[in-house]
C-alpha cells in the first residue's frame, strides 16, 4: 500500500510540473530551453519529446514534498500556486545538478551524458542563469500560458513569502557548493563528518525544506520545513550509499564512480576518520594512502577502495545515521493538529516519502 501511495504521487507531481515546465521552455526557446529540457528528461539533445519512462527523468521528490504538504496542512493542493510552487522547487534542483555536474565534472547523469558533454560547460552555466529567475517568476505567474499577473498587494502576499522561501533555498544552494569545493580543490584528506552534513543540509535539505514550506499552509510551515530538512540529509547520505554500493543500472552511473571521483561522501569520510567515527583504524589509515597517492586513478584502485570500505564498518553507520535523520523528520510531523481526510491523507504520504528515501540503499 505505501509503495503504490508514494507511486501514485509522484506520478501526479511528474504530470502536474511537466506541463507548467514544458510551456515555460517553449517560452524561453533557444539553447538554454533545450539544455534543461534535455535535463529534466522530457527532451533528447535535439528538443525532441523523449518518452517518461525513458533514462533521464528524475522521481520529482521534492515536488511531490510541496503537494503532499499542502494536503497535510489543509491547503487545497489543487491551488494554482501549488503547483506553481512545486515546479519552482523542482526546477531549481534541475538547475542544481546542472551545474553540480559542470563544477565536479560528472560524465553521466540519470543514464545519460551529463548535459555539459553535450552542449557544453558553456552552455549549460548560461542555462542555469537564464532560468534560475524564471524559476522563482513561476510563482507570480500561476497561469503560465498567458494568464493576467495578479496586481493586489492581497493579490501578491502569499506569491512573494513563497519567493523568498525558494531565494533562501537558492542562497543555501551557493552555499552548500561552496564548501563542497572547499573540501575538494583544498584536499582536505580527513574532512569532519559534521562538515559534510553541513554540506548535505545545505545542498540538499534546503530544497527538501523548501518544498515543504511552500506547499503547507503557512501557519505549519516551520514544522513541515524541519521535516523537509531532515529528510533531505537521510535522502542525501543515501545517495552516498549508493553512489558506492548501488547498482548502475539504478543509479544511472557507473559502479563505484564516487570512489574513482575521490568524493569525500558520508561513508568514506566515516571510514577516514577511523575510531573517532567508529570505523577501523588500520582499514582508516590504508584508503587515506589509497586516495593520496598521486596519479591517475584506475579501476584496481577503485576495486581496493571499496574493499577497504567493505571492511570499514562505514556502511552501517551511514546507514544508521540516514535512519536516525529519517526518524527526525517523522517526529517533525508529531502536533500538526486535528486531522481531516484530506489531511491524513498528506500526512501519510509525507510518511510514506519518509519510507521511500530512507529504504532505497536496502
Amino acid at each position: 500500500m505505501t509503495g503504490n501511495m508514494v507511486g501514485g504521487l509522484l506520478q501526479e507531481a511528474a504530470r502536474r510540473t511537466d506541463r507548467v515546465v514544458e510551456d515555460l521552455l517553449v517560452r524561453v526557446g533557444g539553447e538554454a530551453a533545450r539544455v534543461v529540457g534535455y535535463q529534466w528528461g522530457m527532451w533528447d539533445h535535439d528538443g525532441r519529446p523523449v518518452p517518461r519512462g525513458a533514462p533521464g527523468r528524475g522521481k520529482s521528490i521534492r515536488a511531490a514534498l510541496a503537494i503532499a504538504s499542502a494536503r497535510a496542512t489543509g491547503r487545497p493542493d489543487g491551488e494554482p500556486l501549488v503547483t506553481a510552487a512545486a515546479c519552482a522547487v523542482e526546477l531549481l534542483h534541475v538547475l542544481s545538478l546542472l551545474h553540480d555536474d559542470v563544477m565536479d565534472g560528472d560524465a553521466m547523469r540519470r543514464g545519460r551524458p551529463a548535459a555539459w558533454r553535450v552542449f557544453g560547460a558553456g552552455a549549460v552555466e548560461s542555462a542555469v542563469r537564464t532560468l534560475t529567475p524564471r524559476a522563482l517568476d513561476l510563482v507570480f505567474d500561476t497561469a503560465p500560458s498567458g494568464g493576467v499577473r495578479p496586481r493586489s498587494a492581497e493579490a501578491l502576499r502569499a506569491p512573494a513569502r513563497v519567493a523568498g522561501l525558494l531565494g533562501h533555498a537558492v542562497v543555501r544552494l551557493s552555499q552548500g557548493q561552496a564548501l563542497d569545493l572547499v573540501l575538494v580543490l583544498e584536499r582536505e584528506p580527513r574532512p569532519e563528518v559534521s562538515a559534510t552534513l553541513r554540506v548535505h543540509a545545505d545542498k540538499t535539505g534546503s530544497l527538501f525544506s523548501c518544498a515543504c514550506a511552500v506547499g503547507a499552509a503557512p501557519a505549519q510551515a516551520d514544522r513541515l520545513a524541519l521535516f523537509g530538512e531532515h529528510l533531505g540529509v537521510a535522502f542525501q547520505i543515501v545517495d552516498d550509499l549508493l553512489g558506492i554500493w548501488g547498482d548502475p543500472a539504478v543509479t544511472g552511473k557507473p559502479a563505484g564512480s564516487d570512489l574513482a571521483a575521490r568524493k569525500k561522501s558520508h561513508p568514506v569520510v566515516v571510514a577516514l576518520a577511523g575510531g573517532r567515527e567508529g570505523a577501523d583504524d588500520a582499514v582508516s589509515a590504508a584508503l587515506h594512502t589509497l586516495f593520496a597517492r598521486p596519479g591517475p586513478w584506475t579501476p584496481q584502485r577503485t576495486r581496493a577502495a571499496r574493499r577497504l570500505m567493505n571492511r570499514s564498518g562505514a556502511r552501517d553507520r551511514s546507514r544508521a545515521a540516514a535512519d536516525e535523520h529519517g526518524r527526525a523528520a517523522l517526529s517533525a510531523l508529531d502536533g500538526l493538529g486535528p486531522l481531516s481526510g484530506t489531511e491524513a491523507r498528506g500526512r501519510g504520504e509525507l510518511r510514506a516519502l519518509a519510507g521511500f528515501v530512507t529504504a532505497r540503499a536496502r
